[in-house]
Parts: structure tokens; C-alpha cells; sequence
């Protein structure tokens, strides 16, 4: 018996081993996302099906614990479809299909994906298709496309008109243009079911139960909320920083980052023409918050070819009781619109609200760039989780906050080694830009200055204000449910007179 149990003990970490070996992580499902960035730049102006592209993780790929693709891991694809605008003759939009056949790890390993999404960019993806956009998609093409109806049905009866459209030839650029830098968030449309032979465990930063109880101990004292300048309530506090003013700004300029710059005249008319010309503004001014009663120390954002669109946070410097670290505190948001309000007289970003997410981003940009000892998520377990901000938007959060301690950077890859490269673009000269906005405004008269289009442009816009409407109602019935105290009625969606401060002048949510 004794003999026995010997040999039982010896055959247990056997048994074990055969165990995890049986149930590890043999493939990679379909629909796992994969955020990459791209290597080398892609545009419809010079692309054609066929060409090689590169791009390398900026997110590990993890399955059952273990890392089957690391942080920098190369990925190759193929251009399989372009589409031009050109002259604008055959064409109004762009169109580009990039798919990306191949990771490498020891070996390359095929594989098959599809596009979801180019991060802050203008174009919108459908199907794994990046469609561009119309170069009358613009503030002063909508208005103009309607002035236009109103002296005639025949929108070249007005010489006004024709002069105006011909002076002020403000538009976008209608061709996609990608550049190296350029963040894409990619699907698996088939499983992975050959992995590297060797994996990886995943990174896990240790902390014993002091050094938990501490944060917890910690994030207990820190405010939860930003507000306005007129202490309105506005973004979650969902990351800190530990670490030097210099770590700060190495960390995210490494991760292709840039400060937002103040508020003045200049910046007030790049602003302007980034907004009418429906293009980007990477150091957009931002509109100044409060916490604890102080404004922020610095503005950080990162955007690429939308004024609508980008990711942005604000960072207060924070003495925490012991004084034995520099702490800062940082509300992140990614904004996803902006319009002109005529009720506001200003700018208006509007964000997602999944708040969670943007703090997902900032903490994968950082890691990819090389800079992060450790990451320490503390939940606040009497935190508010869903909410309004400031311009009457939903804020949805688990009410946790990302402790993230810096390092001196030193990037995963060599192709994450350098900051983006900014999404600057002019192809082609001057005159030919021009006559191709003639043409294109030409064609847009033809096909939409009519009372048919109209009609179907009312009635769509008609249809998208009452689902927004519908989905904002039930958003704040459930905030009313989850507070303690109900919403008044002039603060709930869509009444003219919700609460919210006015943005100073160019100043951006």
C-alpha cells in the first residue's frame, strides 16, 4: 500500500500535465477581433488589387490564459479591390478592400479576416468594404444643397448660386488615403486552428493583498466625476497614471499622441475649417473641466482624418495622502460626432458611451508603445455606471478605475517604435482638384437637387431623429430606475431645455 501510494503521488503531476495539455487552447475562434496597426500606407490614389500590405498587434491575442500572438507579432495581406474617384466622371465615392492573409509567429500562419472598423477615421466600413466619403458631405454642401431649392427647381437657374459654389470650393478630400500609423480594428471570419508550438504565459502584473488594499484604499478618496467650469457634472475619473510629468508625455507621444493645444484665434480657425471641410485637427483645442476645482494639467487626443471623431482625455496631477508617489487622475472619452448647435451657439462633440472601452484604448496604446510596468484595476463598488454628461449624453462604465504605472518607453517592435505619422494628404495639384469639385458638385445637383431626393432625404433624416429619440427614452429611463433620486423633466432627452453649459466659443467637448 505504501508502494502504491508513492506511485500515486508520482503519477499525480503527470496526470495534471496530461490534463491542462488536453484542454489548452487548441484554436482561435471566428469573430475574435484583432487590433492591428498599420506598417505601410495604403490609398485608392495609387493602390491596385494585388499589392502587399503590413501591419504588426497592438493587442496580444490570448486564449486560455496563455499569449498565442504577442504584442508587435507581423501581419501581411493584400489590396483586393480599389475603387477611385479620379475626375469624379465615373465615380462620386472611393472604395478600398484590404484583407490580411497571414501572421507569422515561428512560422507564417494563414488566416482570414475582414475589416470592422479604421479607427477615428471618416470613412465608414461595411462588410469588410471602407467606403469613402461624398465631397459634398460637408456642413456648407448640406446647407447649400438645400439654399438651392429654395429661389427654383432648377438648381442652375441662380447665378448666385453658381458663383458661390464656384468661390468658395471648400470640400473634403473624396479619395482614402491610410497612413502608417493608422490604428484598424480586424474580425476573424474563420477559425485559427493552427497556433505557434510555443505560447506564452499571459502577463499578469503580481500584487500581493496590501498592495490591492491600498489602491482600493487609495481610489476610496478620489472624486469619481469631473465637472464644467459652472460645476455641471461631466466625465467619469476611469484611469490614473503613476508616474513623472516626463513619463506622462514620453508615454503618450510614443503611442502617437498629441497635446491639445489652448484656445485662441488660430486655433479657433483651424478649427472652423477642420469642422466645414469634415477633416481633421490632431491638436483640436478641448473644452476645459474641473476636479476637485481645478483645471486640468493636460490635454491629450488622437484622431486621424475626422473632426468628429477621436479619442481624448484630460490629466490632473493628484497628491495622494501619503505623498510617497506622483498620482494622476485622467477622465478618457472618444468622441463619435460633432455638429454646429444652434441652441448652444458652438461646437458640439458627442461621445460613446461605453466609457469602458476608451479606457480599453489607452491602456493598449500605452502597453503597444512599451510603456507600462503594470496595470492594477481597482473597482469603486458604490461608483455610479450609468449617467449623463455635461451635453446630455449617456455614460454607461463597470465604475472600475485603471491604476497604470509607467516605465521609461521601450517599444514592443521596431514598427512600433516611432509615433504615427500624421494623416497629412494633397494628392494632386490645385487645378485638378478643382475641376474634379466641379464635377462632383455637378453630379450631386443632378442626382439630389430635386424634389424626389427631397422628400427621401426628409423622410430619412425624419426616421433617424425618432430612433435616436426612442434610444435616448430608454437610456434615461433606465438612469431614472438606477438613481436614487428621479431626473427632472427639463433634463431628459429631447427637451430643448436640457441642462448643459455652453462650450466656449471653438472650444470642443
Amino acid at each position: 500500500m505504501r508502494c502504491l501510494s508513492g506511485s500515486v503521488r508520482l503519477l499525480l503531476p503527470v496526470i495534471m500535465l496530461s490534463s491542462a495539455l488536453a484542454f489548452a487552447c487548441e484554436t482561435i475562434p471566428a469573430d475574435v477581433p484583432l487590433w492591428i496597426r498599420l506598417v505601410t500606407p495604403v490609398s485608392t490614389y495609387t493602390a491596385k488589387p494585388g499589392d502587399k500590405i503590413s501591419a504588426v498587434l497592438t493587442e496580444a491575442v490570448e486564449c486560455d490564459g496563455e499569449v498565442v500572438f504577442p504584442i508587435g507579432t507581423d501581419l501581411t495581406g493584400v489590396v483586393r479591390s480599389v475603387r477611385k474617384v479620379g475626375w469624379g466622371f465615373h465615380h462620386e465615392t472611393a472604395a478600398l478592400q484590404i484583407e490580411f492573409t497571414q501572421i507569422a509567429s515561428a512560422r507564417p500562419i494563414a488566416i482570414s479576416t475582414e475589416v470592422l472598423e479604421v479607427e477615428n477615421a471618416r470613412e465608414q466600413t461595411t462588410k469588410g468594404t471602407i467606403h469613402g466619403i461624398l465631397s459634398s458631405d460637408t456642413p456648407e454642401g448640406r446647407i447649400n444643397s438645400r439654399l438651392k431649392r429654395l429661389p427654383t427647381y432648377n438648381p442652375y437657374s441662380d447665378l448666385g448660386l453658381i458663383i458661390y459654389k464656384a468661390s468658395f470650393p471648400i470640400f473634403p478630400e473624396p479619395e482614402i488615403y491610410l497612413p502608417a500609423g493608422t490604428d484598424i480594428e480586424l474580425k476573424l471570419t474563420k477559425a485559427i486552428e493552427e497556433l505557434p508550438n510555443t505560447l506564452l504565459p499571459t502577463i499578469v502584473p503580481v500584487a500581493d493583498s496590501y498592495e490591492d488594499q491600498r489602491w482600493a484604499s487609495m481610489a476610496a478618496s478620489w472624486p469619481d466625476r469631473t465637472t464644467t467650469t459652472t460645476q455641471v457634472p461631466a466625465d467619469f475619473v476611469n484611469l490614473a497614471f503613476v508616474g513623472s510629468r516626463q513619463q506622462i508625455q514620453a508615454a503618450f507621444l510614443q503611442a502617437g499622441w498629441v497635446e491639445s493645444v489652448a484656445f485662441d484665434k488660430h486655433s479657433f480657425m483651424r478649427d472652423f475649417y477642420a469642422f466645414v471641410n469634415n477633416s481633421g485637427y490632431a491638436q483640436a483645442p478641448m473644452r476645459t473641466f474641473l476636479l476637485d476645482g481645478r483645471p486640468e494639467d493636460m490635454n491629450w487626443e488622437k484622431s486621424l482624418n475626422s473632426y468628429a471623431r477621436r479619442d481624448h482625455l484630460r490629466i490632473w496631477q493628484w497628491t495622494d495622502a501619503s505623498g510617497s508617489e506622483m498620482l494622476w487622475l485622467s477622465s478618457s472619452t472618444h468622441d463619435t460626432g460633432a455638429a454646429l448647435s444652434l441652441k448652444r451657439h458652438e461646437f458640439v462633440h458627442h461621445i460613446s458611451p461605453d466609457i469602458d472601452q476608451e479606457r480599453s484604448k489607452v491602456i493598449r496604446d500605452l502597453t503597444a508603445a512599451g510603456c507600462v510596468q503594470a496595470v492594477h484595476t481597482v473597482p469603486r463598488h458604490d461608483a455610479v455606471t450609468l449617467a449623463q454628461n455635461a451635453t446630455g449624453d449617456m455614460i454607461r462604465t463597470d465604475g472600475d478605475i485603471a491604476i497604470v504605472q509607467l516605465k521609461t518607453c521601450h517599444p514592443v517592435s521596431t514598427e512600433l517604435a516611432a509615433a504615427p505619422q500624421s494623416a497629412q494628404f494633397k494628392p494632386g495639384n490645385h487645378a485638378f482638384r478643382y475641376i474634379r469639385r466641379q464635377i462632383l458638385t455637378f453630379r450631386s445637383d443632378i442626382f439630389r437637387a430635386n424634389i424626389i431626393y427631397s422628400a427621401y432625404d426628409l423622410g430619412r433624416m425624419t426616421v433617424a431623429a425618432w430612433r435616436h429619440h426612442s434610444a435616448a427614452s430608454s437610456a434615461y429611463a433606465a438612469l431614472e430606475h438606477s438613481q436614487p433620486h428621479p431626473i427632472p423633466a427639463n433634463q431628459r432627452a429631447g427637451d430643448s431645455t436640457a441642462r448643459a453649459e455652453p462650450i466656449e466659443s471653438g472650444a470642443s467637448q
